[in-house]
């Protein structure tokens, strides 16, 4: 009987420092991601390279709504990195007998429907997944992309994941391509995707922030989070965005500014 006393009263107190641990983390989040350079000016075009489907909304979404406003919609593009098929949610019985194009489909369904809450429109969406002639990474071909961009408009801001600060490796690799091309003078305006539990590694005059206030921009990223929620069996809508993010859409949708924080090449 004591012992199971002690077992509870030790189970208690671990749970009050876990609760006291989060609150701290949230805190400093939170204060964090007001320091930095606010609404940094894109220079004349801007192109953001998600790596995977849902990305653009996670973590640029005020800053997607703040190049629209700011340039226009024709000056706006987004590059979609991959074909998204290999999330764990294919892993579910429903998926086994899809192939790979069929997945593909099924993430840009949710994919399309965001970007078009968003703003973006159709024909400034490129998918590498469709340009390219082989499966796997498209890696070099983003490349080529950007570079098309950079030769195109010249004055071109370019929106990558992070090369150094992110616990998936495609999305490093992908903030790579650009950080190596910016290096490199082959582009001249760069800027990473940071997600929120890294942004204190990165000194504050390298982080650069967008918020959403005003109530028609906050409806609209809103609304795109929605698009990978949907389950609409009649339009093979799966919410598999939700499912396998659903954390990262939380944390997002918590914060009534829908901040978007980035870095500079360093």
């Amino acid at each position: 009987m004591i012992k199971n006393k002690k077992l509870l009263f030790c189970i208690f107190i671990g749970l009050i420092l876990l609760l006291f641990w989060i609150q701290e983390t949230d805190s400093d989040y939170i204060i964090e991601r007001d320091i930095g350079i606010h609404n940094r000016v894109f220079k004349e075009y801007v192109v953001f390279y998600p790596q995977h489907q849902d990305d653009e909304v996670l973590w640029g979404g005020s800053a997607l709504k703040r190049a629209i406003n700011t340039l226009g919609t024709d000056h706006v593009f987004v590059v979609l990195g991959s074909d998204g098929s290999g999330v764990n949610v294919f892993k579910d019985k429903f998926y086994e007998n899809k192939s790979r194009k069929e997945k593909e489909e099924l993430r840009n369904k949710e994919f399309y429907a965001a970007l078009y809450d968003l703003g973006i429109k159709e024909e400034h969406i490129l998918i590498l997944a469709d340009m390219d002639n082989k499966s796997g990474n498209h890696f070099d071909l983003m490349r080529e992309v950007a570079l098309g961009f950079e030769k195109k408009y010249k004055s071109v801001t370019h929106v990558a994941h992070t090369y150094k600060y992110d616990d998936h490796p495609m999305h490093r690799k992908n903030g790579s391509i650009i950080v190596d091309l910016y290096n490199s003078g082959k582009i001249k305006d760069a800027m990473f995707y940071l997600k929120p539990q890294y942004i204190k590694k990165v000194p504050s005059d390298k982080r650069v922030i967008y918020k959403t206030r005003n109530h028609k921009d906050y409806q609209a990223i809103v609304n795109a989070c929605n698009e990978y929620r949907v389950i609409n069996k009649d339009e093979d809508r799966h919410g598999i965005g939700y499912i396998s993010a659903h954390s990262h859409f939380d944390q997002l949708l918590s914060d009534p500014e829908l901040t978007s924080v980035f870095h500079l090449p360093y």
